[in-house]
């Protein structure tokens, strides 16, 4: 398999990904803006603005929409304009070019999925956004993206172009699942006084609902919703599909289906930055990490997964000019 087909499949896992998790990230706050119950709250730069921050590109926002992170600033810049490269249209488009560089390794059926929600989604706007409100457009862009994977899992065969697609979802996932936990618990954290209250527990509930856990948490944990135990699930739970723990793992397994036939290769610098983070997270004490900054936590982790990234890059993609790197 060429390297430039393992970086567009890679890539075009990682877009998709991207879409659907910042599609959660806004209905998360959404969400929790609701549970305030005020319409000032709603326009609030305070109530938007830490979206922005939480997934790193405010020095693009303010530079292209100034100071004020309004309503509509934020899911213009979040969704809709080309000028962010991590917008929901963004990736959607991007992914459907990288797909359409390797058709010719795809299925039509996988394709033509990502291709019409493209044509779909490309003459959308806010006003649509508005029309159809925030809960019933964003779940139609998760239930799309998830029609594609689902689309795609049954098409693709399990060769390495199935294992770097997996391995790019699941990098991704991970990454942005912190991003998620860090809009409520860092940026939106509520005065002292409201935490362990009713209203802090609706929020944690948004949090889970976010990442499709609501359900799943309160029947393998039975008890009382906290922050303890909803930052445990999101981090460690094994079972979870879109826990932190479970992510690594899964992208730990793809990269050791890359390498299972290259045998020089078993022992390579992702390999090790992956086993690392995975040993981390399943040792980790939750309350000691909570008492000692989760977002500090988090922080650590997104920059552990940006490590594996790059070294990923490094390591299977990158290559002089003029060559091509045959990975299997």
């Amino acid at each position: 398999m060429l390297s430039r087909v393992a970086s567009l499949v890679y890539w075009m896992a990682r877009q998709l990904e991207r879409a659907e998790n910042t599609a959660r990230t806004i209905d998360v706050n959404a969400q929790l803006v609701l549970d305030l119950q005020s319409r000032q709250a709603a326009d609030d730069p305070k109530s938007w603005e830490p979206l922005v921050y939480v997934t790193g590109d405010q020095e693009k926002f303010f530079e292209l929409y100034g100071k004020v992170a309004s309503e509509r600033a934020v899911i213009e810049f979040m969704i809709f304009d080309k000028r962010n490269p991590s917008s929901i249209m963004s990736c959607i488009s991007a992914a459907r070019e990288n797909a359409r560089c390797i058709r010719d390794q795809l299925s039509s059926e996988v394709w033509e999925t990502l291709n019409t929600f493209y044509l779909k989604l490309k003459s959308d706007d806010y006003p649509r956004y508005a029309q159809l409100g925030s809960a019933v457009y964003l779940n139609h862009v998760k239930t799309q993206i998830q029609l594609f994977y689902g689309v795609a899992d049954s098409m693709i065969p399990r060769t390495d172009l199935w294992w770097f697609f997996d391995l790019g979802r699941h990098l991704e996932r991970a990454d942005n699942t912190s991003r998620i936990l860090d809009v409520k618990y860092y940026m939106l954290l509520p005065s002292l006084h409201t935490v362990g209250s009713a209203l802090d527990m609706i929020q944690w509930a948004s949090v889970l609902r976010s990442c499709s856990a609501f359900e799943a948490f309160r029947r393998s944990r039975r008890g009382q919703l906290n922050l303890e135990r909803v930052v445990d699930y999101l981090l460690r739970d094994a079972v979870f599909p879109r826990s932190i723990l479970f992510s690594i793992m899964e992208a730990e397994q793809a990269l050791g289906q890359i390498t299972v036939s290259v045998h020089h290769m078993e022992d390579n610098v992702p390999a090790r930055l992956i086993r690392e983070l995975r040993a981390e997270l399943e040792m980790i004490d939750v309350p000691g990490v909570i008492a000692d900054g989760l977002h500090e936590f988090l922080d650590d982790v997104q920059n552990k997964i940006s490590d594996i990234h790059n070294a990923l890059l490094s390591t299977f993609v990158e290559y002089p000019t003029g060559s091509a790197k045959v990975l299997g």
